[in-house]
C-alpha cells in the first residue's frame, strides 16, 4: 500500500452505532496495528454528533491510529449486523417548533436551557419568531411540518390542536392544568415554601401574601407559602386583584388598596408576593403609607429579574426558579419523543435555585434585643473569622442563656445560625463566581477546604462541585439573556 494524503468517512445508521465508532478509535489510540508497509497514524480527525460523520485523514508510514479505523470499516457490517447507511441515507435535523415568549426574562433563559441542551447533544432545526407571553400561535404553527414542538402558551385549545396534528409537543404553561401533555414547569410550591423559610430564618411570626387572583402559579406560590409556615404563626393574609382581563383594577388604585391592606397587618410583618412585578407594587405601597422596610414590612418576591430588583427602593429580595432547568428539561424529553421512546416522567417539576436576599428582606425581626443584636453580629463578623465565644462577649451573656433564646425566636441555637450564614455564602460564590474551593473556603470563613466541602454536604445533600454544575451557568449566564 502506497501511504498518501486521503480522506474518509463513515456513516453510521443508529446513534448506538454513531456512539461505538466514536469510541472504539479513541479507545484504541495507542493499539499499534500492521496495515501492509507499516504503520500510520490518525492525523486530524472531526465528529459530526448528529449526521454521525467521523472524517480523518493521515499523511505518513509513521502513523498508525487510522488502521483501526479502516477495519471497523471493513467489519461494520458483522459488528453491527447491518450495513453502514450511504450519506444520502442520514436523515436531516428534526424541525422544532419553539412557541416561547421572548419578551421577558423567564422565557429567554427557558430558550437559554434549551440552547444549553443542543450544545451538548445533537441539533435541531429550531423555528422561533419574537414575541410576547399570551400572544396567538404563530400561522406557520399549523402550516409546517414538525417533528417537535415545544409550547408556553398551551391552552385546552392549543392542546386539541396539537392533538390533531399528532405531533410530539412538550407543555411549558403555568396557566392550565391536566392538558394530557407531557409537561416541564416550576415547583410553584417549592417556590413559596422557599420564600417561607427565607423569612422565619429572619425571625418573623405574621406573614402575609400578596399575589394575582385566578391565577394557577399565583395559587400555587400561596399554598407553598402556607405550607412553609407553621401553623402556630397564625393565619396568613392574603391580597389578591386580577392580572389579566375586563376586571383588572387601575393601577393607582390597585396600590391605594394595597395601603389600606398593609396598614391593617399586625407589624413587623413578612409579605411574600407571587412574582417581582407585585413585590414593586407592595415597596411602593409601603412607602406611600410611612412604612419602614424591612423593619416593619419585608418583602420577597420571585422571578429574581435583576433590574426589576435594583430598581425597587429598597432593592427587592427575590427566589430564583430555574427556568434554564426546564428549558434543558423539556428539550430532552422532547428529544426522547422525538425519538420514539417514552420517557420516565411526564410531569417534571423543576425546584428553584435560591432566594437572593437584597435590602428588602435585611433585618432580624425579633422583639428580644439580645437576640438581634447578636443575629446582627454574626451576619457581619462570621465570614471574618467570629467565634460563637466573640458573640456572648458582644451581648454579655452566658452560652446557655443565649442559646434558649435564640431556640425560642429562630428555632436554632447560635452555632446553627453562623453555619447557615456560611453555607449561604458558599452558595453565593459557587454561582456566581468560578472561584477556586480554596478561595470559597477562605472567602467563607474556613481554614480548610475539605472541611468546607464536607460541611456544605451535609447540609445540603451536594458536594459544592455538582452544586455549581447544576446552577452555576444559570445564574452566570444571566447577563446574556437580559
Amino acid at each position: 500500500m502506497s501511504v498518501c494524503r486521503t480522506r474518509f468517512e463513515i456513516f453510521c445508521q443508529r446513534r448506538d452505532q454513531i456512539e461505538d465508532q466514536r469510541s472504539r478509535p479513541r479507545e484504541a489510540a495507542y493499539d499499534k496495528l500492521m496495515l501492509s508497509e507499516g504503520f500510520i497514524k490518525l492525523r486530524k480527525a472531526t465528529f459530526d454528533d448528529y449526521l454521525g460523520k467521523f472524517e480523518f485523514s493521515y499523511r505518513d508510514r509513521s502513523h498508525y491510529s487510522v488502521c483501526r479505523l479502516l477495519r471497523i470499516l471493513c467489519r461494520s457490517e458483522a459488528e453491527f449486523g447491518e450495513p453502514l447507511a450511504n450519506p444520502s441515507e442520514v436523515k436531516p435535523a428534526p424541525q422544532v417548533a419553539l412557541i416561547i415568549e421572548t419578551s421577558v426574562i423567564y422565557g429567554r433563559r427557558i430558550l437559554a436551557g434549551v440552547a444549553r441542551y443542543l450544545r451538548t447533544h445533537h441539533r435541531w432545526s429550531v423555528f422561533i419568531e419574537q414575541h410576547e407571553l399570551g400572544t396567538p400561535p404563530p400561522a406557520w404553527l399549523t402550516s409546517g411540518h414538525w417533528d417537535g414542538i415545544l409550547s408556553r402558551p398551551t391552552d385546552h385549545v392549543m392542546a386539541r390542536l396539537f392533538r390533531q396534528m399528532k405531533v410530539p409537543v412538550v407543555d411549558l404553561n403555568d396557566l392550565y392544568e391536566n392538558l394530557d401533555l407531557p409537561w416541564v414547569g416550576s415547583d410553584h410550591a417549592a417556590i413559596g415554601r422557599m420564600g417561607a423559610a427565607h423569612l422565619l430564618e429572619r425571625g418573623f411570626r405574621s406573614f402575609a401574601f400578596c399575589g394575582f387572583a385566578n391565577e394557577l402559579w399565583s395559587r400555587q406560590r400561596f399554598n407553598g407559602f402556607c405550607s412553609g409556615v407553621p401553623r402556630n404563626n397564625g393565619p396568613i393574609s392574603l391580597y389578591e386583584t386580577p392580572w389579566r382581563g375586563q376586571n383588572v383594577p387601575r393601577w393607582d388604585q390597585d396600590i391605594q388598596q394595597i395601603v389600606k391592606w398593609l396598614i391593617a397587618l399586625p407589624k413587623p410583618v413578612a409579605v411574600m408576593t407571587c412574582n417581582d412585578v407585585r413585590g414593586l407594587h407592595v415597596l411602593d405601597a409601603c412607602s406611600r403609607a410611612d412604612l419602614l422596610v424591612p423593619e416593619e414590612v419585608a418583602v420577597v418576591g420571585v422571578d429574581d429579574e435583576e433590574i426589576m430588583c435594583e430598581l425597587c427602593s429598597p432593592p427587592l429580595s427575590s427566589v430564583a426558579p430555574n427556568p434554564e432547568g426546564i428549558g434543558y428539561g423539556a428539550a430532552e424529553v422532547l428529544d426522547a419523543l422525538m425519538a420514539g421512546k417514552r420517557p420516565q416522567q411526564l410531569r417534571i417539576s423543576v425546584d428553584p435555585i435560591r432566594v437572593f436576599s437584597r435590602q428588602s428582606t435585611d433585618v432580624m425581626a425579633v422583639s428580644d434585643w439580645a437576640v438581634a443584636s447578636a443575629a446582627r453580629f454574626m451576619r457581619e463578623q462570621t465570614l471574618h473569622g467570629c467565634r460563637l465565644t466573640d458573640v456572648l462577649q458582644k451581648v454579655n451573656m452566658s452560652r446557655a442563656t443565649l442559646e434558649k433564646r435564640f431556640r425560642k425566636h429562630l428555632n436554632r441555637s447560635p452555632k446553627q445560625e453562623m453555619r447557615r450564614i456560611k453555607i449561604e455564602r458558599i452558595k453565593q460564590l459557587l454561582v456566581e463566581t468560578d472561584f477556586t474551593l480554596e478561595h470559597i473556603a477562605e472567602l467563607s470563613g474556613f481554614a480548610h477546604p475539605e472541611y468546607m466541602s464536607v460541611l456544605f454536604k451535609r447540609e445540603t445533600g451536594q458536594a459544592p462541585g455538582k452544586y455549581r454544575n447544576q446552577f452555576g451557568e444559570r445564574i452566570r449566564g444571566r447577563d446574556s439573556c437580559l
